[in-house]
């Protein structure tokens, strides 16, 4: 008997929840092989007999057991299969629907893209917990279509489900009143009236998902996660919309403790929040990163991190400057000797980086200024993971991640003969870019109050607090140094601070910042300020249309907005 036929509106319906939560195709296949419901591309194979494509589901019908397969084509599991060649998936996670210890059938992830599969790996132990409950849910409506059971007891199963994951979890209907929702929700929004309404005041793009704040019971909620809309155009009263989401404050307390381990400074700026957001796909793989930037924009502290976030985290992460080793001792320093190995050297033999770096991270900062010759020996690194110290004929077997920095152009040197082409590839496997200061304005404010504290606590002075015309002061400054500068900026003012002083003022600030009195003018308006910030922009970028665009990003705003500003202001 075919049990899931007699449940199919639901069995598609939860086929579409399913893929709209984990973001990846859904199949639902039932005792006869038979394809019931289908989402994305397999949609339009609804109906179509799967005995001679499903290999993998033979398998589960046969151990009733989960089969993941993370890496198809290559899996054991896939060793058999007559349709291997023609295979084009990513991603298969496939599971039994059990009812009566019996298999009634298979619910699939099936995923054909590279990038929903980098998404998916960051929850799979969840997802994967999540599509095995939802197969019993399958199971369990099976079970109340024979059995006849209330409702009451088809929304105790779910609840048992939807308890287990670690968002928020709340099902509103067309009058946007709750009709479910799970333990983490209840003890947000405390008593549930189901009477009242879940007003939705604003959302907005945040990475991959929204942030948004709603209303309830005149308790203002806001939230970071994902809002799906449910609607059947023949019953609107059906219509239901899904929110699953992390509480602000929550969500915080999750990106600080995924940078417990790291002496990164947590910046708020879209740019950053983006490396932060790469940085977490690409930390958990070996993958080669090259970081780039301007001096003094944090290239070693995002190099520290990956390696923090890694799995050669528990390795050492060794530190090279490839500018500042002389040319003649770059190759010895780099890869080591051994004894005799020429005039002067060591009678033991020295170990070099990339051996002390064994098992963890090494980070070549200005790796733009390698020497031709060596830059040959590191792409053998890249390519074979070996390394022959001099004097020796022997290779050494290495287990190396290495992320490479430089603040120069690298494409620029290849073309100047300085940089091989073919490492720069080797290496620009994930590039990552930090943007300097003077382009994310909004991270200007939290690195101030990050460094007075840090110099307060270690110069073991009474708590120290900034003036507005000092906090205007900085965040107009363009910051060529970059979070450098900035950090030394306020080692200087904790310096001149006197200890009877609470305050830190514009006379405590370098010599460069005082150059134009007026700026200490505590009478002169925003829009004073705003228009000198335009004008000293003005003059570091120009004023062609491509400057402009520029000036616009560092202040924060419009191209649009920033032309009605400069003709307010005449300039």
């Amino acid at each position: 008997m075919n049990f899931l036929n007699f449940i199919l509106s639901d069995v598609k319906k939860y086929s579409e929840i399913v893929s709209k939560v984990v973001n990846i195709d859904v199949e639902i296949m039932d005792s006869s092989f038979v394809r019931i419901a289908g989402t994305g591309n397999l949609e339009e194979k609804v109906g179509l007999s799967m005995r001679k494509e499903s290999h993998i589901y033979h398998q589960v019908l046969k151990y009733k057991k989960t089969i993941i397969i993370l890496n198809p084509r290559k899996d054991p599991h896939c060793s058999n299969c007559p349709n291997k060649s023609l295979c084009k998936e990513e991603l298969e996670i496939s599971t039994p629907i059990i009812y009566q210890d019996e298999v009634i059938g298979v619910i699939g992830l099936i995923c054909f893209e590279k990038n929903k599969k980098y998404d998916f790996f960051i929850k799979k132990d969840l997802y994967i917990q999540f599509l095995e409950q939802i197969a019993e849910f399958i199971s369990y409506k099976v079970y109340v279509y024979f059995s006849s059971l209330q409702l009451k007891r088809d929304n105790e199963i779910l609840n048992s489900i939807i308890d287990r994951v670690q968002d928020i979890i709340i099902l509103t209907n067309r009058k946007n009143q709750i009709e479910l929702i799970n333990k983490k929700g209840i003890n947000l929004l405390g008593k549930i009236d189901k009477n009242e309404k879940i007003v939705l005041k604003n959302s907005l793009s945040f990475l991959n998902q929204k942030e948004f704040n709603f209303l309830y019971s005149e308790k203002e909620i806001s939230a970071i996660g994902d809002i799906f809309n449910f609607s059947l155009e023949k019953n609107e009263e059906l219509n239901k919309t899904l929110f699953v989401f992390k509480e602000i404050s929550e969500f915080k307390k999750y990106v600080l403790s995924f940078h417990e381990n790291s002496s990164i400074i947590l910046l708020e700026s879209p740019q950053m929040q983006d490396i932060y957001s790469r940085i977490s796909k690409v930390s958990k793989n070996d993958t080669s990163v090259i970081i780039t930037g301007e001096s003094g924009t944090g290239k070693e502290i995002i190099a520290r991190h990956i390696h923090n976030l890694s799995t050669y985290s528990k390795g050492p992460f060794i530190i090279v400057n490839c500018g500042a080793i002389p040319e003649s001792l770059i190759e010895s320093e780099l890869f080591g000797y051994t004894k005799g190995a020429f005039t002067g050297a060591d009678p033991k033999g020295k170990i070099g980086f990339f051996e002390k770096a064994n098992n963890g991270t090494i980070f070549l900062d200005e790796i733009g200024e390698l020497p031709l010759q060596i830059q040959v020996k590191l792409l053998r690194v890249l390519q074979d993971k070996t390394i022959t110290p001099i004097g020796s004929r022997t290779e050494k077997q290495i287990n190396v991640r290495i992320i490479a920095a430089t603040n120069k152009k690298l494409e620029e040197e290849i073309e100047k003969k300085n940089f091989r082409e073919d490492l720069f590839y080797r290496l620009n496997v994930f590039p990552i870019n930090i943007p300097p200061l003077r382009e994310r304005k909004k991270d200007i404010k939290i690195l101030i109050d990050f460094f007075v504290k840090k110099y307060y606590i270690s110069f073991q002075k009474e708590r120290k607090d900034i003036s507005e015309n000092v906090y205007k002061l900085l965040m107009n400054y363009s910051w060529p140094g970059n979070i450098r500068e900035l950090r030394n900026t306020i080692e200087y003012c904790m310096n001149m601070i006197e200890e009877n002083e609470t305050r830190i003022e514009p006379k405590h600030l370098p010599p460069k910042f005082l150059k134009n009195k007026e700026d200490l003018d505590d009478k002169k308006t925003l829009k004073e300020f705003e228009k000198e910030n335009i004008i000293n922009l003005i003059k570091i970028y120009g004023d062609n249309l491509e400057a402009k665009k520029i000036i616009a990003k560092s202040l924060g705003i419009g191209i649009a907005t920033l032309y009605r500003k400069l003709k307010k202001y005449n300039l």
